[in-house]
């Protein structure tokens, strides 16, 4: 860092010899990368197709599809898909106390992205007007926890449908549950982060509900203000201590009690679950205040849902733009379908649906420019002009690799601090060392850390895990 004296600032290079030795332009396209990527849910309670809001309501009122193997290894074959996203209801992980009890496709799923070398994450619901069940309650709870009936006559299934109020019971089972899965993934290197659930519709903190059949959109008010404020902090709570070492997503619904706000403020990741009409500007501010290294995740993009000009006018003029309105916002990650088959029909139908995600998703680093240091004392360092070419910062902390005469050097730097301008790294160069060095990244997210590759043009097709910089010209 620059010292502060008396004639002002003074480089922390100032003295120093330095020749440029090296310069990367940026890459064009996909990269994978942890940290952020393009989505596709393999598995939800929207397992309906339907690609006009005609077919859509048409598909919403039958009996959904099942997932496949089959689905699943089509949609880890797009090579621009990073992340599998697993939304499911508390009874598929859960019949039994103290027991977990997997929904099959669960667990396929999580396989599928293992084999396939990308990450996954999952939310857990307790309430979903989109699932055909009546409740999503585990069967040995279903008669003893309260609930609250409620109509929604856009969706198929029972009604009216269930929602569980927020008992000491409900508390406790929930965390109950929490603590099996995190017991069973929290460790798992290809969960890539879990979403803070079990408050309000979808687990979003959405209480609007029909009270009566035709009726209004009625905000519940099922418990006074201060309660409402203990529920989502235990919740938060529960959640944090089940999954310690994998990030926590808090949907930004949630941004009005006081727990989330302060999560947000201690560095959790954020989730705004579309880019819609009813995202309001609170709720914007709030998501733009988190941590620079927490990552920003939007869902979905749905191949040709808002074509028609009485759709939602924020994407009355195409869908197609809907992802580059993400990325405008900071977006790491972006979803695009509710299922498998939304994602393959936009692969073949819509492709161009997924470039704005392949260009500017995410963070983007490469070094433009480095130089070779000699310091006073005769020592020599790698000094990295790093600058981010994405719309995010990397969410976690960044290292640095410098390899050369079988010897390696590091240093770690907060991905908070790659965004806007160049941020220059320093690297000392190993004793000896006199023609080349080879550099690698990796990122560290929680307690997880997996490589990163350069989002440089070398000329081979991809971005690379490695660059060479030779010291001598």
């Amino acid at each position: 860092m620059a010292q502060l004296t008396e004639e002002g600032f003074v480089s922390r290079f100032a003295g120093c010899k330095s020749e440029q030795t090296a310069y990367f332009g940026p890459y064009r396209g996909h990269i994978h990368n942890p940290g952020m990527g393009i989505i596709s849910m393999a598995i939800s309670d929207h397992m309906v197709t339907g690609y006009t809001p005609w077919e859509r309501a048409q598909n919403d009122g039958k009996k959904p599809f099942t997932l496949t193997q089959k689905m699943l290894e089509e949609v880890t074959a797009l090579p621009y898909i990073d992340n599998l996203y697993l939304r499911v209801g508390w009874n598929d992980v859960q019949r039994e106390k103290g027991k977990l009890c997997l929904l099959p496709e669960f667990e396929m799923a999580v396989d599928a992205a293992r084999s396939a070398g990308i990450s996954w994450g999952l939310r857990i619901m307790q309430a979903s007007p989109s699932n055909p069940s009546e409740h999503l309650i585990p069967d040995f709870l279903a008669g003893r926890l309260p609930m609250y009936p409620y109509y929604d006559g856009s969706y198929y299934g029972p009604s009216p449908k269930k929602l569980p109020l927020y008992s000491e019971d409900y508390l406790k089972y929930w965390e109950e549950m929490l603590q099996l899965l995190g017991e069973k993934y929290d460790g798992d290197a290809s969960l890539e982060y879990a979403d803070v659930s079990g408050y309000g519709l979808w687990g979003e903190g959405h209480h609007g509900c029909h009270v009566k059949p035709g009726g209004p959109v009625v905000d519940l008010e099922l418990d006074d203000r201060e309660r409402k404020e203990e529920i989502v902090e235990r919740l938060i709570h529960s959640h944090q201590t089940a999954f310690s070492s994998t990030p926590m997503v808090l949907n930004l619904v949630l941004s009005e009690y006081r727990a989330a706000r302060k999560a947000i403020q201690e560095g959790c990741w954020v989730r705004r679950d579309s880019y819609h009409h009813w995202f309001q500007a609170d709720q914007a501010d709030y998501g733009l205040r988190k941590r620079p290294d927490a990552a920003m995740i939007f869902e979905t993009v749905m191949p040709g849902m808002n074509m028609q000009d009485n759709q939602d006018p924020a994407f009355r003029t195409s869908y197609l733009e809907t992802p580059d309105k993400m990325c405008d916002y900071g977006a790491a990650y972006g979803i695009v379908g509710f299922n498998p088959c939304d994602t393959l029909f936009a692969d073949h139908m819509v492709p161009q649906l997924f470039d704005a995600f392949k260009n500017r998703l995410g963070y983007r680093l490469r070094p433009s420019i480095c130089w070779k240091l000699t310091k006073p004392d005769g020592s020599r360092s790698l000094v990295l002009g790093m600058v981010n070419d994405g719309c995010a910062n990397p969410p976690g902390t960044v290292c640095f690799y410098a390899k050369a005469l079988g010897k390696t050097v590091s240093t770690e730097v907060n991905g908070g601090e790659f965004g806007g301008r160049m941020r220059l790294v320093e690297l000392p160069l190993p004793d000896g060392c006199s023609d080349r060095v080879t550099l690698t990244m990796a990122l560290l997210i929680g307690d997880k850390k997996r490589p990163v590759r350069f989002a440089a043009d070398v000329r081979t097709g991809e971005a690379p895990f490695e660059l060479t910089v030779c010291l001598s010209h």
